[in-house]
């Protein structure tokens, strides 16, 4: 007997609901964690020593630190490319670590414990890098890699947090909104990095305070999340009855099976092409944040300043492109009249060709300016994100809607295991700072790229698979995210919010 609800209830607006501030809240997390990962790009340069074609802009400011510990000052670390190379991926090494952490917690007690703690350690550690690299290199190394590990619990609650508050007609323009957040950080952190670089206010400011001013801001998102963040509609004491009816009704999560199955799991090859699709996209990222910046400087004579002011124009772009992907994706499959696979399909071919051909355009002209590197880098993160968020990124809620929290932190394990050595293998392969071996590190990207386009057109799939749901008797009418399975929307008593 289907106990399904037959009154169909009018879509609440999305301005001012509890929908957008779960976005909101996901949009700030992500703006935290590009703030707090992505700033060490501009900082090492900011901190070491000029090496080889490395410039550094010297400021005899300081910020105070404990009695017994030398203050450094900007351009006062001797480390090298290696070194540099395997610090910037401390924090990777460590968000690897917990990525599945937070995905198993958040799919047993909800997703805001973990979001919650990931928060807190992720500011706390970062305040007390600058602090470490006085002490000893290796103690920075250890703080960023401790940081990494609580950003990873963050991992699978976003997608935990997506899978009871969307339903299938808003999840393209939530989720790119929310993700968006990444983009954004990115924007603010970078000019900002350069330019707190050069502070100095009376005898303080320099190279700390690209640690001490995005901790300080991501403070002030900490509590936002304490005000407007809950797992579960069920939980949430402002959600008014008519938003929290549509999502009842519209929210697909069904019955799970009675044991997680990991073997269909790790044989779907839908979720292969995903995890593969996601490991390049990281790849090609990492490689964009950490060493094209280096390779402004080194190759193009550009200062730290500039650089950062430069390089925020193919995150805003990027930020846009997302958005528009936003709300463009609904409006172009309904028009086209094409299945939301042979759509996410579509994007994500078209998104891998502007990033292979973006670096063809850096490989194949000898004599590269800033603006072309600056055009090169803006097509391969904005028409590149097409692949992304109008493509395969959104489909794991399509997939499998119950395990959307596990799998989201199962992936991101593989996608960062496989792409975390990014950073450091480009330090290695750069030695010189020619233009052969940047060009090396660009003809990977373009081959990664290559193979993930034939694989997810071939394999991938944005249909709901059979093995995340437990067979149920099939009712008339099911929910949009659940067409043959009934669903089950009360889940408060296994989604605790009280937390925090």
């Amino acid at each position: 007997m289907s106990n399904h609800v037959d009154l169909q209830v009018s879509k609440p607006k999305l301005w001012g609901s509890c929908r957008l501030s779960i976005a909101f809240c996901v949009f700030l997390a992500a703006i935290q964690m590009a703030m707090l990962r992505d700033n060490l790009g501009i900082a090492l340069l900011c901190m070491s020593k000029p090496v080889g074609n490395l410039t550094c802009e010297l400021n005899e400011a300081t910020m105070p630190t404990l009695p017994w510990i030398d203050r450094k000052q900007n351009c006062e670390f001797e480390w090298d490319s290696a070194t540099r190379g395997r610090i910037l991926g401390s924090f990777l090494y460590g968000y690897v670590l917990t990525t599945m952490v937070g995905g198993i917690i958040s799919n047993s007690y909800g997703a805001k414990l973990p979001f919650m703690v990931a928060g807190y350690g992720n500011v706390i550690i970062h305040l007390l890098c600058p602090l470490a690299a006085q002490v000893h290199t290796e103690l920075f190394f250890a703080c960023r890699l401790v940081q990494g590990m609580f950003a990873g619990l963050m991992a699978g609650p976003f997608f935990q947090l997506f899978s009871a508050w969307m339903s299938e007609d808003e999840a393209s323009i939530l989720l790119s909104f929310a993700f968006s957040g990444y983009s954004f950080g990115t924007i603010m952190i970078y000019p900002m990095s350069g330019a707190l670089c050069n502070s100095n206010i009376h005898g303080y400011g320099g190279w700390s305070l690209i640690f001490y001013v995005p901790a300080t801001i991501s403070i002030l998102f900490i509590l936002y999340w304490h005000l407007y963040l809950y797992d579960v509609p069920d939980n949430h004491p402002k959600i008014s009855p008519e938003e929290y009816e549509y999502l009842l009704q519209n929210v697909g999560i069904s019955a799970e099976p009675p044991v997680i199955p990991w073997l269909s799991i790790f044989t779907s090859l839908p979720f292969i092409a995903y995890v593969m699709c996601y490991s390049a996209f990281l790849w090609n990222i990492f490689t964009m944040m950490n060493n094209m910046p280096m390779f402004m400087q080194t190759m193009l004579s550009i200062p730290t300043n500039e650089s950062g002011y430069l390089y925020c124009i193919p995150f805003i772009l990027m930020f846009l492109t997302r958005n528009f992907n936003a709300t463009t994706y609904p409006i172009i499959r309904n028009c086209t009249g094409l299945s939301n696979t042979v759509c996410r399909k579509l994007y994500c071919c078209f998104g891998c060709i502007m990033v292979i051909t973006s670096l063809l355009s850096i490989i194949f002209e000898e004599n590269v300016t800033k603006w072309h590197v600056v055009a090169a880098i803006s097509i391969n993160l904005a028409l590149g994100d097409f692949a992304y968020s109008g493509g395969f990124f959104p489909t794991l809620l399509d997939l499998a809607p119950n395990y959307a929290g596990l799998l989201s932190g199962v992936s991101t394990f593989i996608a960062f295991v496989v792409a975390c050595p990014a950073t450091y293998v480009n330090s290695i392969i750069i030695k010189q700072n020619t233009k052969d071996e940047w060009n090396t590190v660009l003809w990977i990207i373009i081959i990664l790229f290559t193979f993930i386009m034939f694989f997810y057109l071939i394999f991938g799939s944005a249909k709901l698979q059979l093995w995340s749901v437990a067979k149920l008797e099939v009712p008339e009418r099911g929910p949009l995210r659940s067409t043959i399975y009934n669903a089950s929307r009360n889940m408060s008593t296994i989604r605790p919010s009280h937390l925090f």
